[in-house]
């Protein structure tokens, strides 16, 4: 049975790896969809902080006790049948050993298609898509990875494959919406994510989302209160402090190209900014995560 990910030479069709000097970016190259079970995959492409420019889909069907994972430098357990969705650019860390189950990669085009129009809402680059697929379902995910990777080994035919998937993914998202049906999350919110993320590094005030959404500040840090526990302030600083976490973890910049690009008019202002929402200034951090990757 062809197996891409199992020799580096042959690791997503010779995906390539580019590195932006010590931080890489794994590749799908010229291909849409690839899949393999992650205990045969090349150790090489799990170890060490990396992040992809394509979607990455980790279902572990079995896993020893205490097994972690690092997604945006945050420690997530992993369960047995847990399933994981990383985003393009997502930085992942993550030891292959002492764990078993599949991995997709899927490119963007074709995993936007997917799950085209509303059902892309539910990913955004500041939420981490993550399920436990129920005992009562996990004999139908197992038929729908036999049916997809018969076809994946066999003639590739993207079409048969984009139903298979699709009826993969929309399983998940049902048990997702299952998880979530008790929350009531106000549609506003999805928009106010959506803003953030398009605007984070230039707008910064309450009053800025506040008015997109048609709603006074006050009411709006009362939503995000009743949803997420938290001010618009704090999940615009989150979404920064994130954005700057990757920024420094590149090496390819300096702490000072990095303040300005996140909106910041003085370095001195991102230092201090930095280091009180993390307790670390920027060259600290960037020497830590260096010590990890090395």
């Amino acid at each position: 049975m062809k197996n891409s990910f199992n020799k580096s030479t042959d690791l997503l069709n010779e995906t390539r790896q580019v590195k932006i000097t010590d931080f890489p970016l794994h590749q799908l190259g010229g291909d849409f969809f690839m899949m393999s079970k992650i205990e045969e995959s090349n150790e090489h492409y799990f170890n060490g902080i990396h992040r992809h420019d394509f979607y990455e889909f980790l279902w572990f069907t079995d896993v020893k006790p205490r097994q972690v994972h690092f997604i945006d430098f945050i420690k997530y357990p992993i369960s047995r049948n847990q399933l994981f969705l990383l985003l393009p650019d997502q930085v992942h860390n993550i030891d292959k050993r002492d764990k078993v189950g599949y991995l997709f990669a899927i490119s963007k085009d074709f995993f936007e298609r997917l799950i085209a129009g509303d059902i892309f809402k539910l990913f955004y680059h500041t939420v981490n898509f993550s399920i436990i697929v129920p005992d009562s379902q996990v004999c139908l995910f197992h038929k729908l990875i036999d049916l997809i990777q018969l076809e994946h080994d066999g003639e590739k035919r993207p079409a048969i494959l984009e139903s298979y998937l699709r009826s993969w993914f929309l399983h998940c998202i049902e048990f997702q919406k299952d998880i979530r049906k008790d929350e009531n999350k106000d549609n506003r919110m999805n928009l106010l994510i959506e803003s953030v993320e398009n605007h984070f590094k230039s707008q910064r005030s309450a009053a800025f989302y506040a008015n997109e959404l048609s709603l006074s500040a006050k009411r709006l840090n009362e939503l995000t209160k009743d949803t997420y526990g938290k001010t618009i302030n704090q999940i615009i600083n989150e979404r920064l402090i994130l954005e700057a976490k990757r920024e420094i973890s590149c090496f390819d910049k300096s702490i000072k190209e990095i303040s300005y690009e996140l909106g910041f008019s003085e370095p001195a202002y991102f230092t201090r900014f930095f280091g009180k929402q993390t307790g670390h200034t920027p060259e600290d951090f960037r020497k830590k995560t260096g010590d990890v990757i090395r």
